[in-house]
């Protein structure tokens, strides 16, 4: 594995830890690495995509999990953006659309007909 590939690795792994951490912020990832941004935003441009769209995407994916887990079902959708790192209600609807093809609203009705955890 060449060294790239393995720092985009570790990058990965400390953004997931940090994902439902509403204080993080992209910059955190070089200042844990003692890198600098330009220098982290250049190891995920040589993967498959940007810091930020690997961000804005795995925060996408745990709000959905969390609509369709029962156990959030008492959070309302506006709690469950800010929880995962989204500041704007309109923002974190748009961006939800665009990677899931329907609503957060729609999305946890959904799921929740099919009885889905």
């Amino acid at each position: 594995m060449n060294r790239t590939v393995e720092r985009l690795e570790h990058f990965r792994a400390y953004i997931e830890r940090r994902l439902d951490d509403t204080d993080f912020r992209l910059q955190e990832v070089a200042r844990a690495f003692c890198l600098s941004d330009s220098y982290v935003r250049r190891v995920f441009r040589q993967g498959d995509e940007s810091l930020s769209v690997f961000v804005r995407r795995r925060r996408l994916e745990l709000a959905a999990r969390r609509l369709r887990d029962g156990r959030w079902a008492h959070r309302t959708i506006l709690a469950i953006a800010l929880d995962c790192g989204f500041n704007d209600a309109a923002h974190f609807s748009r961006s939800f659309v665009r990677c899931f093809g329907m609503s957060p609203r729609a999305y946890r009705v959904h799921h929740r007909a099919l009885g889905a955890v």
